[in-house]
């Protein structure tokens, strides 16, 4: 392919690898700020025996729905089990702080 044949084509698609990859480092520092933040508040729960599983079941929620898109766009069935392991680890999480935080468990 002619450079200007690769030139045209990324105008028409509107695409600009550069900005994608400014915006990928930018959720990549994103993510694993939220992971120490959400380290750093378990193990005060934890230490405070506080109900746990709120922050686990919003982190398990993020990788659902990340592999479930991941699983729309590529079809691989890898993703299709993530999406649906984390998802119910997602939902027993946020059982658990249910139950806890009402009072119905105790330990």
């Amino acid at each position: 392919m002619k450079r200007e044949e690769i030139l045209r084509k990324y105008r028409q698609e509107g695409v600009d690898e550069g900005r994608e990859q400014v915006n990928r480092r930018g959720d990549d520092a994103g993510f694993w700020a939220m992971l120490l933040l959400s380290l750093l508040l378990m193990l005060y729960q934890a230490w405070r025996r506080l109900p746990f599983g709120d922050i686990p079941a919003l982190l398990f929620c993020f990788c659902s729905v990340g592999a479930w898109s991941r699983y729309r766009a590529a079809r691989e069935t890898g993703f299709l089990w993530m999406s649906i392991g984390t998802g119910l680890a997602c939902l027993v999480c946020l059982i658990w702080y249910v139950a806890r935080s009402m009072g119905w468990v105790h330990g």
